[in-house]
């Protein structure tokens, strides 16, 4: 691809800060639905009670492995390309999932997912000529 290795340096460093942003967003995003776990929907016919801790673990979860993704990525580590761009996809769907819930976070996490899912698609051969690999 064109441009020179400062241009592709910056996109490494671009995928990895996000990385770690969403990382970091989604590990507060977790422990926020494991404090504040349960939530009465209410519908015009029903009241709905709603425990969604289960999903606040998930969600920890997908944030550590972000981190990890991160490290990766910064090192030019394929795994670290394709289980970044199925974790941030895992994390761009669950944030959809929980926009009634968290609709402020809800829409930046699905915002950095994008951005991390184009970052390292588009520019993912960048990172390895920056490597050396």
């Amino acid at each position: 691809m064109a441009g020179t290795t400062e241009e592709r340096s910056s996109w490494v460093l671009f995928s990895t800060a996000v990385f770690i942003v969403l990382g970091v967003f989604n590990v507060i995003y977790g422990l926020t639905m494991l404090l504040n776990d349960q939530w009465l929907v209410f519908t015009a016919d029903t009241v709905w009670y709603l425990d969604i801790s289960a999903w606040g673990w998930i969600t920890l979860i997908i944030g550590l492995v972000q981190f990890l993704v991160a490290w990766g990525v910064a090192n030019a580590e394929m795994w670290a390309q394709v289980l970044g761009v199925v974790a941030a996809s895992i994390a761009l769907i669950g944030a959809f999932l929980t926009v009634p819930y968290y609709p402020w976070w809800s829409i930046t996490i699905m915002v950095l997912a994008g951005l991390v899912i184009w970052a390292i698609t588009v520019h993912g051969e960048e990172v390895h000529e920056t490597a050396g690999a």
